[in-house]
């Protein structure tokens, strides 16, 4: 019997639902007045500010966190990522996988701890290794008691 190779997560990249710049700012902007804002900058950010239990988050992880605008990825993300945003993207040797999608943000909510727990659930669903483990040693009560 062969043994297969674990696929690895490299990075994780998370894509916004709206482009940078001018318009995506409108764009933003114009859903947040009507109560449909981007659910993976309610993780990300706490008004203007950067969300610091989320920067806590990523500075205790094994892989990268790469935040991007869709107009601002390679071709290889923008057809992953182009019906489906905002999104959650695990890069691997082989391309970019969907781990979380825009549903998935929603029910969320702008919870970093439970962002994280959903993370690890669809990077085992989907087959994928983190370069170290990371099931059973999560960083969520290092850095949530920090704040």
């Amino acid at each position: 019997m062969e043994k297969r190779r674990a696929t690895r997560i490299r990075q994780l990249t998370c894509v916004y639902r709206f482009d940078a710049g001018v318009r995506g700012g409108a764009g933003l902007l114009a859903a947040r007045v009507v109560g449909d804002g981007c659910p993976l900058r309610a993780l990300t950010h706490h008004g203007l500010l950067v969300n610091p239990h989320w920067t806590a988050m990523v500075a205790e992880l094994i892989v990268p966190v790469v935040l991007t605008h869709l107009d601002r990825t390679g071709e290889s993300i923008r057809q992953v990522a182009r019906d489906g945003r905002p999104c959650v993207l695990a890069e691997t040797r082989v391309g970019a996988v969907p781990l979380l999608g825009p549903a998935d943000l929603e029910w969320i909510g702008g919870r970093v701890t439970v962002f994280l727990d959903e993370v690890r659930r669809a990077a085992r669903d989907a087959g994928l290794t983190w370069t170290m483990p990371m099931w059973d040693s999560s960083p969520a009560p290092l850095y949530a008691s920090r704040f």
